[in-house]
């Protein structure tokens, strides 16, 4: 979106299964928007998840402007939106209205209203974000520090790689705080324990604390981690998501497919180097020899049972994540 306003479309559809590339892309548009010579554009984004949305966007969009010649509206994660709000939203994009609006949406994938996406197809462009390539991210990382004269031991790097989840801004801030910091010390070496201890996390370590405790199938520790991750207020649906994929991982290894499918597994699921994917690989070949596989399959089935009930919310959250772990660790089926 980097024509001129006067030659912008109607709608613009941004994809990516990465969310950070979805952030970085609306980030891209309202610094766009604010440095551009034509400052007679008014921007608004609108939380398509909260109900309350429906009725301000409604108004933003009806009422006449009286210090803009354009709007712009941005409805990030269309596809999550209730079905009132994404046809509200194909009937004002249908229309032309007494404003020029401009419509911006992002989404994870294609699943959204039939008429909406047809009214985008017909008035806007759709396009598909490329997320970002952990090789990308470990060329900058190697260079920088190279010139800096800094190493990394591998673990240091796999474990920033992980918590900057691969979002080159964030990696580029964090760099600077490890730089800070060894940049006194006489021997130019980071280590993990620096990453761990300097670096901002997109997860908490205790997720990952979480999914060994799970792995060894500890359950007092597991909960202790739980409560910690609670207590951080995290999303867990992405925590569901992260159990869900080691889970399916131990699936493959016990099956005939083995190491060599749960590697391409992996591939396809996150964007790391072979490395990293090895050292992930190897974890759950040690983890999966404390579940059967009759286990695995009926703790799969459970988690999407659990991920509809979180989205549906249908009871405490918090409560209904600390069953869903206990039934896990204590589940009991043998081969």
């Amino acid at each position: 979106m980097k024509e001129h306003s006067t030659a912008l479309k109607k709608a613009y559809l941004y994809i990516s299964r990465n969310e950070h590339a979805l952030r970085e892309k609306i980030g891209e548009i309202k610094s766009y928007i604010t440095g551009a010579d034509d400052t007679g554009i008014d921007l608004k984004s609108f939380d398509t998840g909260d109900s309350a949305s429906l009725e301000d966007f409604d108004g933003f969009v009806s009422s006449p402007s009286l210090f803009a010649e354009r709007k712009i509206a941005v409805l990030e994660n269309i596809e999550r939106a209730p079905a009132g709000f994404q046809k509200k939203a194909a009937e004002k994009l249908s229309k032309d209205g007494g404003t020029d609006t401009v419509f911006v949406f992002t989404a994870s994938n294609e699943r959204i209203n039939k008429a909406l996406m047809e009214e985008i197809e017909y008035k806007g462009v759709i396009k598909k974000i490329r997320p970002p390539v952990a090789g990308d991210l470990l060329k900058w990382l190697e260079e920088k520090s190279t010139s800096d004269g800094i190493t990394f031991t591998d673990d240091a790097r796999f474990l920033l790689m992980e918590n900057v989840n691969l979002d080159m801004n964030l990696l580029k801030s964090e760099y600077g705080k490890l730089f800070d910091y060894i940049s006194s010390e006489d021997k130019k070496i980071i280590d993990r324990d620096a990453v761990k201890f300097l670096v901002s996390r997109m997860h908490s370590l205790k997720i990952f604390d979480l999914m060994d405790f799970m792995g060894e199938r500890d359950k007092n520790r597991s909960l202790e981690a739980l409560e910690d991750i609670l207590k951080e207020d995290k999303n867990l649906l992405g925590l569901i998501t992260l159990i869900h994929r080691m889970f399916k991982s131990m699936l493959y290894i016990k099956t005939d497919e083995g190491k060599g499918s749960v590697t391409d597994y992996l591939s396809r699921n996150i964007n790391m180097p072979p490395y990293f994917i090895g050292k992930m690989v190897n974890k759950y070949i040690k983890f999966s020899r404390n579940y059967s596989e009759a286990e695995i399959i009926k703790i799969i089935a459970m988690l999407n049972d659990f991920d509809i009930d979180l989205r549906k919310s249908v009871i405490d959250n918090s409560k209904l994540v600390k069953t869903m772990i206990a039934r896990i660790t204590d589940m009991k089926i043998k081969d």
